[in-house]
């Protein structure tokens, strides 16, 4: 008999052991895979945040360069306005400056002769002519630059 009972108790403890065998294979193979799982998940995660950051940056970025092209514009638009103002009175300045050398040189100058007279005040009018129309163009240049 004891033969027989040690037969059992032998499959007995053969069982339990290949039990806690199989239950230690499945707690190390579970372990496993929830660490695979945890792992997919956070790398998952992590593509989710990068992509939203990346879209909210370049939702910013547009949204500031939107705003510098129209602060540009404007501060272009001003300076353009500013420059037209300057070079107008400038112009203007300039055309009166020698407004008043040429009746001064006509005023000093005194001929014998009627005719040299006329001569000198015509050669005056033309440089004056040709000094207003290099100031307008001058003025013209300055306003619209070639583009």
């Amino acid at each position: 008999m004891t033969d027989k009972r040690q037969q059992r108790l032998f499959i007995v403890v053969m069982m339990v052991l290949a039990l806690l065998f199989t239950a230690e294979w499945k707690t190390a193979y579970a372990s496993s895979n929830i660490k695979s799982l945890l792992t997919s998940w956070f790398e998952g995660k992590q593509q989710e945040s990068i992509q939203s950051l990346e879209n909210e940056i370049m939702s910013e970025k547009e949204a500031q360069m939107t705003i510098l092209k129209q602060e540009i514009a404007v501060s272009l638009d001003q300076v353009n306005k500013e420059l037209a103002n300057f070079t107008i009175i400038e112009a203007e300045k300039s055309k009166a400056e020698l407004k008043s050398y040429t009746e001064e040189l006509i005023q000093s100058i005194e001929f014998d002769e009627e005719g040299k007279q006329e001569q000198f005040i015509s050669e005056l009018e033309k440089i004056m002519e040709e000094a207003y129309l290099k100031m307008e163009q001058a003025r013209e240049d300055a306003l619209h630059p070639s583009e």
